[in-house]
Protein backbone atom coordinates (compact mmCIF):
# COMPACT_ATOMS: atom_id res chain seq x y z
CA UNK A 1 0.00 0.00 0.00
CA UNK A 2 0.95 3.45 -0.81
CA UNK A 3 2.12 5.87 1.80
CA UNK A 4 -0.13 8.89 2.16
CA UNK A 5 2.06 11.16 2.89
CA UNK A 6 4.56 10.19 0.63
CA UNK A 7 2.07 10.63 -1.87
CA UNK A 8 0.47 14.25 -1.39
CA UNK A 9 4.48 14.92 -0.82
CA UNK A 10 5.47 13.72 -4.55
CA UNK A 11 2.28 15.71 -5.85
CA UNK A 12 3.23 18.59 -4.13
CA UNK A 13 6.81 18.94 -5.16
CA UNK A 14 5.53 17.99 -8.89
CA UNK A 15 3.57 20.65 -8.79
CA UNK A 16 6.34 23.35 -7.80
CA UNK A 17 8.40 22.03 -10.28
CA UNK A 18 5.50 22.17 -13.17
CA UNK A 19 4.79 25.25 -11.98
CA UNK A 20 8.74 26.84 -11.94
CA UNK A 21 8.86 25.55 -15.38
CA UNK A 22 5.21 27.29 -16.85
CA UNK A 23 6.55 30.45 -15.50
CA UNK A 24 9.88 30.40 -17.73
CA UNK A 25 9.16 28.76 -20.81
CA UNK A 26 7.79 30.79 -23.65
CA UNK A 27 4.30 30.16 -25.59
CA UNK A 28 5.55 26.96 -27.59
CA UNK A 29 6.86 25.44 -25.05
CA UNK A 30 4.14 25.83 -22.75
CA UNK A 31 1.92 23.83 -25.77
CA UNK A 32 4.57 21.15 -25.73
CA UNK A 33 4.16 20.84 -22.33
CA UNK A 34 0.37 20.93 -22.50
CA UNK A 35 1.02 17.50 -24.76
CA UNK A 36 3.39 15.72 -22.60
CA UNK A 37 0.75 16.41 -19.54
CA UNK A 38 -1.64 15.45 -21.97
CA UNK A 39 0.05 11.79 -22.83
CA UNK A 40 1.01 11.58 -19.06
CA UNK A 41 -2.89 11.43 -18.39
CA UNK A 42 -3.79 8.66 -21.67
CA UNK A 43 -0.89 6.70 -20.08
CA UNK A 44 -2.39 6.90 -16.60
CA UNK A 45 -6.40 6.09 -18.12
CA UNK A 46 -4.79 3.11 -20.64
CA UNK A 47 -3.47 1.29 -17.27
CA UNK A 48 -7.23 1.86 -15.65
CA UNK A 49 -9.08 0.97 -18.39
CA UNK A 50 -7.48 -2.89 -17.63
CA UNK A 51 -9.70 -2.63 -14.72
CA UNK A 52 -12.40 -0.35 -15.34
CA UNK A 53 -15.89 -0.25 -17.16
CA UNK A 54 -16.30 3.80 -17.20
CA UNK A 55 -13.58 6.44 -16.92
CA UNK A 56 -15.68 9.23 -17.36
CA UNK A 57 -15.28 10.76 -13.70
CA UNK A 58 -11.42 9.68 -13.15
CA UNK A 59 -9.16 12.40 -12.25
CA UNK A 60 -7.11 11.99 -15.22
CA UNK A 61 -10.08 12.29 -17.77
CA UNK A 62 -11.32 15.52 -15.62
CA UNK A 63 -7.39 16.57 -16.16
CA UNK A 64 -7.42 15.45 -19.91
CA UNK A 65 -10.54 17.34 -20.78
CA UNK A 66 -8.92 20.31 -19.32
CA UNK A 67 -5.65 20.31 -21.48
CA UNK A 68 -7.76 19.94 -24.27
CA UNK A 69 -9.89 22.48 -23.79
CA UNK A 70 -6.73 24.90 -22.58
CA UNK A 71 -5.16 23.76 -26.41
CA UNK A 72 -7.98 24.77 -28.17
CA UNK A 73 -8.56 28.22 -25.84
CA UNK A 74 -5.10 29.02 -27.31
CA UNK A 75 -5.29 28.63 -30.68
CA UNK A 76 -4.73 32.24 -31.95
CA UNK A 77 -6.96 32.47 -35.18
CA UNK A 78 -6.15 35.76 -36.25
CA UNK A 79 -1.87 35.34 -36.40
CA UNK A 80 -2.10 31.13 -36.48
CA UNK A 81 -4.80 31.48 -39.96
CA UNK A 82 -4.91 28.15 -41.61
CA UNK A 83 -3.10 26.26 -38.33
CA UNK A 84 -5.23 27.53 -36.09
CA UNK A 85 -8.13 26.58 -37.75
CA UNK A 86 -6.65 22.77 -38.63
CA UNK A 87 -5.67 22.35 -34.99
CA UNK A 88 -9.30 23.63 -33.51
CA UNK A 89 -10.06 20.75 -35.75
CA UNK A 90 -8.31 18.17 -35.08
CA UNK A 91 -8.98 19.25 -31.21
CA UNK A 92 -12.64 18.63 -31.41
CA UNK A 93 -12.11 15.24 -32.88
CA UNK A 94 -9.75 14.32 -30.12
CA UNK A 95 -12.27 15.70 -27.10
CA UNK A 96 -14.68 13.52 -29.19
CA UNK A 97 -12.53 10.10 -29.58
CA UNK A 98 -11.54 10.72 -25.89
CA UNK A 99 -15.08 11.24 -24.78
CA UNK A 100 -16.19 7.56 -26.24
CA UNK A 101 -12.77 5.46 -24.73
CA UNK A 102 -13.91 7.15 -21.00
CA UNK A 103 -16.92 5.52 -22.06
CA UNK A 104 -15.98 2.35 -23.16
CA UNK A 105 -12.44 2.18 -21.90
CA UNK A 106 -10.55 -0.69 -23.82
CA UNK A 107 -5.97 -0.35 -23.28
CA UNK A 108 -5.64 -0.88 -27.28
CA UNK A 109 -8.37 1.79 -28.11
CA UNK A 110 -6.73 4.78 -25.54
CA UNK A 111 -3.25 2.81 -27.27
CA UNK A 112 -4.66 4.36 -30.81
CA UNK A 113 -5.89 7.89 -28.93
CA UNK A 114 -2.18 7.88 -27.55
CA UNK A 115 -0.67 7.62 -31.19
CA UNK A 116 -2.54 10.42 -32.78
CA UNK A 117 -1.73 12.87 -29.44
CA UNK A 118 2.19 11.69 -29.78
CA UNK A 119 1.58 12.70 -33.68
CA UNK A 120 0.67 16.22 -32.85
CA UNK A 121 3.10 16.69 -30.24
CA UNK A 122 5.56 15.71 -32.76
CA UNK A 123 4.53 17.94 -35.12
CA UNK A 124 4.39 20.41 -32.97
CA UNK A 125 7.77 20.29 -31.77
CA UNK A 126 8.88 20.36 -35.39
CA UNK A 127 7.22 23.44 -35.73
CA UNK A 128 8.25 24.98 -32.24
CA UNK A 129 11.97 24.40 -32.80
CA UNK A 130 12.89 24.58 -36.36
Amino acid sequence: MRDPHYSKASAHYRSLAVSSQTESADPHALVAMLYDELLMCIDVLTLRARRERTLTDDEQAHRARGIILSLRAGLDFESGADLAFTLDGLYDALATEFEERLSSPDPQRFAELRAGVESLASAWRAIADP
